[in-house]
């Protein structure tokens, strides 16, 4: 899995050319810490359109179900994110003319794109259970400290 670099716009879309270092979780230090970074977005889009086709908007409002709420990814890096995934072949669209307003595009997952969250859930399933040990290291640690 990709992240971001040390040196990389955070994405945020609230501080212009805003650049950072990279701390811990892929969280700027010194900068914009938003909670789950932008890199960690795209496994939680592909889920959603797995679930069921969606249009960004409604993508938005739903990530919320995970807990990155509105306000925490720029709308412009989650348009970006499933052109991206259209180019690469993992995600496809339609316009839907139903509903009020122009017609909007809807995305879905390719087969490919199945594929391709599988691996995510592989990894990310493994990435959970390492955190997992961490906590439980950490929590033995600070069973040990002694009060001060």
């Amino acid at each position: 899995m990709h992240g971001m670099n040390k040196e990389e716009d955070c994405g945020c879309g609230q501080h212009g050319h805003h650049r950072g270092h990279m701390g811990p979780m892929g969280h700027m230090r010194g900068g914009c810490d938003h909670g789950v970074s932008n890199r960690f977005v795209r496994p939680y889009v592909m889920l959603l359109l797995a679930e069921q086709p969606a249009h960004g908007y409604e993508l938005m409002g739903r990530l919320s179900e995970f807990g990155i709420h509105p306000g925490s990814t720029d709308p412009s890096v989650l348009y970006r994110m499933l052109r991206m995934m259209e180019s690469e072949g993992l995600a496809s669209s339609k316009l839907d003319p139903t509903g009020s307003g122009p017609a909007r595009k809807v995305y879905y997952l390719t087969e490919e794109g199945i594929e391709v969250l599988g691996i995510w859930a592989a990894k990310l399933k493994e990435t959970a259970s390492m955190f997992g040990k961490f906590a439980q290291r950490y929590a033995k640690l600070e069973k040990e400290q002694p009060a001060e």
